[in-house]
Formats: C-alpha cells, sequence, structure tokens
C-alpha cells in the first residue's frame, strides 16, 4: 500500500501509529486482519443471538424449538 492509503486508513489512530509509515502499516495490516477475521464472528454471534431469543419466544408459548423447527420446515419457510 502507498502511504497515502495507509495514513487515511490510520485515522483515528493514537500514537506514532497514524503518522509514522512503519508503524502505521503494521497497525493498519493488523486492523484489516481484525476486521475480516470479526466480520465472520459477528455472523456467528449474532446466530447464537437469533437462536437464544427464538427459544426464549418458544418458552413464552409452551412450545419446544425442535417442534417449531420441524413446523417451519414442513411448510417450507425453513428458518436455518
Amino acid at each position: 500500500m502507498n502511504k497515502k492509503k495507509v495514513f487515511n486508513l490510520a485515522k483515528g489512530f493514537r500514537g506514532k501509529a497514524k503518522n509514522c509509515i512503519r508503524i502505521a502499516r503494521e497497525r493498519v495490516k493488523k486492523a484489516l486482519q481484525y476486521s475480516y477475521k470479526d466480520r465472520r464472528n459477528k455472523k456467528r454471534d449474532m446466530r447464537s443471538v437469533w437462536i437464544q431469543r427464538i427459544n426464549a419466544g418458544t418458552c413464552l408459548h409452551s412450545v419446544r424449538i425442535v417442534r417449531l423447527l420441524f413446523f417451519t420446515y414442513i411448510s417450507k419457510d425453513c428458518l436455518f
């Protein structure tokens, strides 16, 4: 990456990471790695939250989540 692009991506970083090219390049590279990884982790986390919410809703109506998933599957409105 060229210098200008690195500094644009490093905006908001603290200390030398925002204005020293060597450190900024390392920090930007690491930040991009984290963002790539966490975009996938976000999907994983949201899926678990989604399942917990569905389970809480089914418990309120005395329906087991397995039965809910079965009936949505046979009605072709598959949740998963």
